[in-house]
């Protein structure tokens, strides 16, 4: 028997010939391996930690961009406290990426080392949904093998392809290319991907809602109001359910949320 049958690898076939290696393994392999938490009791328990290759979509409410900055934050913790010692990559598509709010929490969180927690998160801005889409899609992939990232953040993901002057069909057809390219890049380079959106409310006919709920892994919304409710709409392995998230924020995110 050969030494790749005895691994488990086997090869295909291309359209151009060229052979293809693939690996296979077992179930309990993929359910195994280390997981990203928010740092939120309820939240954690009931999703059980976020998977690399995973895609995550938060809408719904301005606590959607309050988690997906922390848990820049979070991914570089050890594995042993809930991270996975890595950096954060935020794709800023909302401008609202606020350096200020990330500064404060991180000097609660890692008062010794403030100034390499926030060099380990990697800032990009795109004001044109044709600007998202080629980053996402071209150099996306290629900034993630060079700075080890295993966090990637997109804010405001819709909104850029909501442009009243652009043709929607076209826009949607963008949308759809840059999320199909966002779930191949965490699924080849074992990385998370969460998507925000927190000004989108539910709408079942929205088309642009229901490409992303379509295709991602796991859909959580968020409402506005005290007590930070949120709904898990889906999860590969979870029933729907609605519960209460208590993450605890900087005192300075708090004032500005209840300000807002």
């Amino acid at each position: 028997m050969r030494n790749s049958e005895l691994h488990g690898e086997c090869s295909l076939k291309a359209a151009s010939g060229e052979q293809l290696p693939v690996r296979f393994c077992t179930v309990s392999e993929l359910q195994t391996g280390p997981h990203l938490f928010f740092g939120d009791g309820d939240l954690d328990q009931f999703i059980g930690g976020l998977s690399l290759g995973q895609v995550i979509f938060l809408y719904g409410s301005q606590q959607c961009l309050t988690l997906s900055e922390l848990l820049c934050l979070q991914v570089q913790l050890e594995p042993t406290r809930g991270g996975l010692n890595s950096k954060a990559i935020f794709i800023d598509g909302g401008n609202t990426f606020d350096p200020y709010f990330i500064a404060q929490y991180a000097a609660e969180k890692f008062p010794i080392c403030i100034d390499q927690a926030l060099d380990r998160i990697l800032v990009s801005r795109a004001f044109t949904c044709h600007q998202l889409t080629s980053f996402i899609t071209n150099i996306l992939p290629k900034e993630v093998q060079e700075r080890s990232a295993k966090l990637i953040i997109i804010s405001d993901m819709i909104e850029l392809y909501r442009d009243p002057d652009a043709n929607q069909i076209e826009s949607l057809d963008l949308f759809k290319i840059t999320t199909n390219s966002l779930i191949t890049t965490a699924r080849l380079e074992k990385v998370i991907v969460l998507a925000t959106s927190p000004h989108e409310k539910k709408s079942c006919s929205d088309p642009f809602l229901q490409a992303i709920k379509q295709r991602v892994d796991i859909v959580l919304r968020l409402e506005e109001g005290c007590g930070h409710k949120a709904l898990l709409e889906k999860h590969p392995t979870r029933q729907e359910e609605e519960f209460t998230i208590k993450t605890t924020v900087p005192k300075v995110l708090e004032e500005f949320l209840i300000g807002d």
